[in-house]
């Protein structure tokens, strides 16, 4: 993935190397794992099943499913990096470096395919949509979930900042940010689209949902948000996109524990199964 000369972002917006990105990435795990583990769960995941867990990221949810496949089951989980993974290698784990755009997979191969705040980040997303539903078996299950993640969206979440002068840096930073990720070849509102692809490679028994978690600032959930600030923030400023003053006023209400919540980061999570085999 390369940028525009004129990008503020690196190629990849977020560098598995600084020193807070597993902070980051636990602060999803945080921010979301309940809602990823309720959808996993509706596909009866369970002993034996081999399974596949693409962009990895800490590894809470591969860890999640390692557990539930049990001795006799299989789990390849994959990232570009696999730093935060490596930890996870056992004679029923496989941890692969593999980039999802790019590199083949199995054909027709697990019971079950998760990938989490992924596509949304790739060039090649569709390709990659269909990578991961071409190595499903007949009668596997895909569970992908992706931010739906607008200008739109973000008036939305917005109305949870009490302060007036607090939602609208907030504003300039989501734009900033929603703007960055575009501008890296990724699409922060591919979510919006994952039941009409869903349906476009022929899953059956397709459902979604759109969740958009409150949080209370200073929380292990909110850490997502902030980290994600803290990275992204001082080269939006440095391009002239947002101002020092902004991340001050989003630092502020992040890490408020008082008793306001705010909203972030609306995500889909769209299930599918591959039909049987005639």
């Amino acid at each position: 993935m390369t940028s525009g000369s004129n990008d503020p972002t690196p190629p990849y917006l977020f560098d598995q190397a600084w020193e807070a990105e597993r902070t980051r990435l636990r602060g999803l795990e945080a921010y979301y794992d309940a809602v990823s583990i309720r959808w996993l769960e509706r596909t009866a995941v369970g002993p034996g099943w081999r399974c596949l867990e693409v962009g990895g990221g800490a590894g809470s949810i591969a860890r999640w499913l390692a557990s539930r496949i049990g001795p006799t089951g299989h789990l390849v989980v994959t990232d570009l990096d696999v730093r935060f993974l490596d930890e996870l290698r056992s004679d029923r784990v496989e941890v692969r470096r593999h980039d999802i755009t790019r590199d083949d997979l199995e054909t027709g191969a697990f019971d079950l395919v998760h990938a989490r705040a992924v596509l949304m980040h790739v060039r090649g997303r569709d390709r990659a949509l269909e990578r991961m539903v071409g190595s499903l078996r007949p009668g596997g299950w895909l569970v992908v979930e992706e931010a739906d993640y607008g200008e739109a969206a973000a008036r939305a979440v917005e109305r949870y900042v009490r302060s007036a002068d607090a939602r609208a840096a907030a504003a300039r930073l989501n734009d900033a940010t929603i703007r960055a990720v575009r501008n890296a070849g990724g699409d922060p509102e591919f979510g919006s689209l994952l039941l009409a692809r869903l349906v476009g490679l022929g899953l059956e028994e397709v459902d979604v949902e759109l969740c958009s978690r409150l949080v209370r600032g200073g929380s292990d959930r909110a850490s997502f948000m902030l980290h994600g600030v803290e990275f992204l923030g001082p080269r939006l400023v440095a391009a002239g996109e947002v101002e020092e003053s902004d991340l001050d006023q989003v630092r502020a209400f992040l890490t408020d524990r008082s008793a306001f919540h705010l909203g972030l980061l609306p995500m889909v999570s769209a299930v599918g199964r591959r039909p049987q085999a005639p």
